[in-house]
C-alpha cells in the first residue's frame, strides 16, 4: 500500500465515523456503482462528451436521485449544506487525498493527436480503487459502535 493509499483511507474512514458523513459516502458509492456518469478527479463536475464527477460529485447526483438532496446550484453547495462544517473540512480532505491518489496512479501520459503527449485518467482501474476504498471506509467501525459498550451489543 503506497503512502498515498494510507492517506486517502484514512481521510475517508475519518469522514465514515459520523452518520451524516457515512451516508454520504453511502451516496458516493451507489451513485460510481449505478450513475453512469462518468468518474474523474481534480474538479467536481466536468463535461467529457458525458458528464463526469468526483467521488462527492457522485454522491450528490445519488442523493438529488434519492430525495436526500434537494437540487442546488452545484454539487459542493448541496453537500455543503447537508453535514456539518466539520464533516465538510473532511469531505474536502478526502477529496485532496483522492485527488493525489487518482493523479500519481491512475493518470497515464498518453501520445495524443499529432503525437503531442497527454495526460489521461484510467478510469476503469480508477473506478475500481475508487470503490473498493469507499467500501473499505464503510467497512470500518462507525464512532457511534465504539462508544457503545461491547456487553450492550450481546
Amino acid at each position: 500500500m503506497t503512502r498515498d493509499e494510507r492517506i486517502t483511507r484514512r481521510e475517508l474512514a475519518a469522514l465514515a465515523q459520523d452518520e451524516r458523513g457515512r451516508r454520504l459516502l453511502q451516496l458516493a458509492l451507489r451513485g460510481v456503482q449505478e450513475s453512469g456518469h462518468g468518474l474523474t478527479i481534480g474538479c467536481w463536475v466536468k463535461p467529457t462528451g458525458g458528464v463526469s464527477g468526483c467521488v462527492f460529485q457522485h454522491a450528490y447526483w445519488q442523493g438529488v436521485a434519492e430525495g436526500a438532496f434537494a437540487p442546488a446550484l452545484d454539487a459542493k453547495a448541496g453537500i455543503k449544506d447537508a453535514v456539518s462544517a466539520e464533516d465538510f473540512a473532511l469531505v474536502m480532505a478526502a477529496i485532496r487525498a483522492l485527488d493525489v491518489l487518482g493523479r500519481r496512479r491512475f493518470v497515464r501520459l498518453q501520445l495524443g493527436r499529432f503525437g503531442v503527449p497527454r495526460r489521461e485518467l484510467d478510469e476503469g482501474a480508477w473506478r475500481d480503487a475508487v470503490e473498493r476504498l469507499l467500501v473499505d471506509a464503510l467497512a470500518g467501525p462507525s464512532r457511534r459502535a465504539e462508544q457503545v459498550p461491547e456487553t450492550a451489543l450481546l
